[in-house]
């Protein structure tokens, strides 16, 4: 089916309806920022130290409270003193004062009494600094010391929710529409991250966080699918990448909102709230994609909403024009558009598409979130140094369209990610400090672009009859490579350039085979599984014309 150039050439193929709903799709992608990296404020982490004598206020003693609490501090925790004298509080023990009460204690401790004194761990709680940050989960659950590991737990579980929903929601949107499936996700994670905001334990919170991330994932690879199928092919890459784009400002609005909102519990529900305006406008604006309503033999479904379109677009749509007569040898044929997940194993093409593109994709999420985790310490102020690693994406995207649009996807691919390998291999020998944060950071610009143009590459590799599945199943791929890499950033505890190396190498392999692909830049996108075979074999076709020409 010949849907670009017969179909969207004659309704517009990126106008007014195309922009508006580029638009409206990006606001999902923003908010889903805010909920992946909410746990980077709502987790924060901060010095603490064991709670002491919690109900003594210090009256005899006539100080303030802040006085109080650090006296405190001074004579019932063991201090260490660092190589370059710098002297630090411990944070899961305390001095054993059993027994002894607070104006004794204050009396009898001198400055170096951990020297001699037993220490014991905190029984009875701890204090936190909330100089940075006032509350946290880590705070309201006591995520410390024995349980410091559980914030690092409920991110890959949130991450495996993503999966998960990607799974569900990409087969559910090829059987029950994109439209049904935007809509449940809508309602089902605002009413998730609402009631996230009130957990009343840890694993309440992390429970709520699963099932929200599950339905946030259908919601934004839904909004992926439905603006892809309706652009031009010329307009993919730039639709694809207004929406990164607003998932990139989107690192700004959380950091900004954290900083207003030092509360993690108003913050989780304020970031929640904007998916129930986003239902309302989806509900009554948007209507189902005409490519899946044509693949379910619903041709005068998709009929009007084209026409809808094409008014919007202020085209005049000729008389004779009926969906019909353009694809009417497909309509013959029905069982040609429709298709099923057994298609990618019975297709050999399919097959080693999928293989490939999961490798490719996982490699892109690894070295991606390795190097925004190895990156984000940069000795300023939190919130500030999250904005720098989310504005650097920015510059990307923008750059993602040209790249693609002038080299093509095959050679965009492989040129970035070869040149995220060579930062990230770089940055073994490059002194530490400001000039091998600037190369890990140029290893990140060069990875968001390539992670941006596959899976624009990825949506017109895979046809109509299983893009959603099939996207899902590499969205999985993409979380897998997520929860991996925190795991291999702790490798550096052993040897320090094993990550980098890592990613450096696994991001030059990617890009190698990414080369086996064929060049989609300007090409329909395929509605069937022949169609997508047919660009492998017109790639072997110019192959042989070359290797004939040079011999």
């Amino acid at each position: 089916m010949d849907f670009d150039s017969a179909i969207l050439k004659e309704v517009g193929g990126f106008g007014r309806y195309q922009k508006i709903r580029v638009a409206l799709f990006g606001f999902p992608c923003l908010v889903a920022a805010l909920h992946a990296f909410l746990q980077v404020f709502s987790a924060g982490q901060s010095d603490h130290w064991c709670q002491s004598w919690q109900s003594e206020d210090c009256g005899t003693l006539n100080f303030t409270q802040v006085q109080c609490e650090n006296l405190k501090k001074n004579i019932s925790i063991p201090v260490t003193v660092s190589e370059d004298n710098q002297k630090s509080f411990e944070q899961c023990e305390k001095l054993n004062l059993t027994g002894i009460d607070f104006e004794t204690a204050v009396g009898i401790v001198g400055e170096n009494v951990s020297i001699s004194w037993e220490t014991i761990p905190c029984e009875d709680g701890w204090v936190h600094d909330r100089s940075i940050f006032p509350s946290t989960i880590v705070i309201d659950f006591q995520l410390v010391c024995d349980r410091s590991y559980l914030p690092n737990v409920a991110q890959s579980i949130y991450f495996t929710g993503q999966m998960m929903g990607m799974i569900v929601f990409g087969l559910a949107s090829d059987i029950f529409g994109r439209r049904k499936s935007i809509l449940l996700g809508y309602l089902c994670g605002s009413v998730l991250g609402i009631a996230t905001s009130f957990s009343l334990n840890f694993w309440m919170y992390v429970i709520l966080r699963f099932l929200t991330s599950a339905f946030l994932a259908g919601i934004g690879l839904n909004c992926f699918v439905l603006v892809n199928e309706l652009v031009a092919p010329s307009k993919r890459v730039l639709s694809g990448n207004v929406m990164w784009i607003f998932y990139a400002v989107g690192y700004g609005v959380l950091a900004g909102s954290a900083k207003l909102i030092p509360n993690w519990r108003i913050l989780q529900l304020v970031v929640s709230l904007p998916y129930i305006p986003l239902l309302i406008l989806t509900f009554f604006f948007i209507p189902e994609s005409p490519r899946w309503l044509v693949n379910q033999g619903r041709t005068n479904d998709a009929e009007k909403v084209m026409r809808k379109i094409a008014k919007v677009n202020d085209k005049v749509v000729r008389e004779d024009f009926t969906l019909k007569n353009c694809i009417k040898d497909e309509i013959q044929d029905s069982s040609s558009l429709k298709g099923t997940f057994l298609d990618v194993v019975r297709s050999w093409i399919i097959l080693l598409t999928m293989m490939n593109l999961s490798f490719n994709l996982i490699v892109q999420a690894f070295v991606y979130i390795g190097l925004s985790l190895s990156t984000s310490s940069l000795g300023i102020d939190p919130y500030i140094s999250f904005v720098i690693i989310g504005a650097i994406e920015i510059p990307a995207y923008l750059s993602c369209v040209f790249v693609a649009e002038c080299f093509g996807r095959k050679r965009a691919t492989f040129g970035t990610l070869v040149l995220s390998g060579i930062c990230c291999l770089a940055t073994t020998v490059v002194p530490l400090g400001m000039p091998r944060a600037v190369v890990a950071i140029m290893g990140k610009f060069f990875i968001t672009i390539s992670y941006s143009v596959i899976v624009t590459w990825a949506v017109e590799l895979i046809p109509t009859s299983l893009r959603s599945s099939g996207l899902s199943l590499l969205s999985m791929a993409a979380g897998f490579g997520a929860i991996l890499s925190p795991v291999v950033l702790i490798l550096g505890n052993t040897w320090t350039s094993l990550p980098v190396l890592l990613f450096g190498v696994m991001s030059i392999i990617a890009g190698v085979l990414c080369l086996l692909f064929p060049e989609t830049k300007g090409k329909s996108l395929p509605s069937t599984v022949r169609e997508t075979e047919g660009f492998y074999r017109e790639c072997c076709l110019r192959s042989q014309r070359r290797r004939s020409t040079k011999n």
